[in-house]
């Protein structure tokens, strides 16, 4: 039975707690005469959900295919079953009816010409509401009928839940985006024909970044289960880097907005402020020697957690325990060097 629900595929920290990005429709709408031409990579795991996370993708490995996205306008494709829409997407295969307003974007339907297959929200589907933030959730119930061949009938139903689940900071292979934030969705549904019913389960994630109008990273699970069978799950990946980029640079900004050349590390702090631990992360893009130095407001040296340590490409960890260090509460400044590079971060003990 074919399934019917498919999903169209620093130099210098703040002070304050990470800023986490959120999704609106000033800056993630989707953009008429828009196209993307994302890259798929080999399945990998999610990962975890909530604050201050940092998901390592630094080893992701590409397939070479390179699916593309159309936005149209809705005059591209007419349609006589699907109404209300005002963006066709055009992706592999199959034009998506979208309606795009300044609050949500609903999908009403889709139609597939070489299968000849059409679909209809009578409820559509909600797939995202504006603005978003982290720790946003919605649920949405919908239903509608498709058609195989104009007279192979098919019914279903379900619920789309839509959740802000986590931020933090992507690692890829050629870049280190921070603020992030990333969205689950899952789409659970029932589909009924003449040959019987199935079960669906959509589970996606999408990391939004600033300054990309669309997720950087996809990540999606789905599974079939027909008449109560063993389970079909079939898993897929993508990133989207090659989009135009608005604002973003991987290793900072000037003040005029232009991108200045790669950083060979990036630096994690949190909390911060912070009442007894202070955890600190840096990915590095190759062998360097590090050191790591603690000091008070007025610039004094406080302490030295690493001294000129050589340590290897990827990700490192570390904690700074004010108790035992015996830290006052105020005002303090990590200092890191990376061999030539100096990231200094400014942090709040209370």
């Amino acid at each position: 039975m074919k399934n019917i629900f498919l999903t169209p595929v620093l130099l210098f920290l703040s002070l304050s707690l990470f800023a986490q990005t959120s999704v609106t429709y000033l800056n993630n709408a989707l953009i008429l005469g828009d196209s993307t031409n994302v890259r798929e990579i080999k399945f990998v795991d999610p990962g975890n959900a909530g604050p201050n996370q940092i998901w390592d993708y630094s080893k992701i490995e590409y397939t070479g295919s390179s699916p593309v996205s159309v936005m149209q306008p809705a005059s591209a494709l007419k349609s006589s079953v699907v109404a209300d829409y005002n963006v066709l997407l055009n992706e592999g295969g199959y034009n998506f009816f979208m309606n795009s307003t300044a609050n949500r974007l609903e999908e009403r339907g889709y139609v597939n010409k070489e299968k000849n297959m059409t679909l209809a929200y009578s409820d559509a589907v909600v797939k995202m509401k504006y603005p978003f933030f982290y720790g946003d959730q919605f649920v949405d119930p919908f239903t509608g009928v498709a058609f195989f061949s104009e007279t192979n009938r098919i019914d279903f139903s379900g619920d789309m839940t839509v959740t802000a689940d986590a931020y933090g900071t992507l690692i890829l292979p050629d870049m280190v985006i921070k603020n992030t934030l990333r969205v689950k969705s899952v789409k659970k549904g029932l589909q009924i024909s003449m040959c019987g019913s199935t079960e669906i389960n959509i589970v996606k994630y999408l990391w939004y970044a600033p300054g990309y109008r669309y997720p950087v990273l996809n990540i999606s699970i789905i599974e079939n289960r027909y008449r109560g069978g063993d389970p079909e799950i079939t898993r897929s990946a993508f990133t989207n880097t090659q989009q135009h980029n608005e604002s973003i640079a991987t290793a900072g900004t000037n003040d005029s907005g232009k991108q200045i050349e790669k950083s060979d590390v990036s630096v994690i702090v949190f909390p911060n402020p912070f009442s007894e631990k202070l955890t600190y992360n840096y990915f590095l893009r190759k062998q360097l020697p590090v050191s790591i130095e603690l000091y008070d407001m007025s610039g004094k040296f406080s302490l030295r957690l690493v001294k000129n340590q050589i340590q290897s490409e990827g990700l490192h960890t570390g904690e700074l325990d004010g108790l035992t260090h015996g830290l006052t509460p105020g005002v303090y400044y990590i200092r890191f060097t990376f061999d030539k590079q100096v990231v200094i971060s400014k942090v709040v003990k209370i």
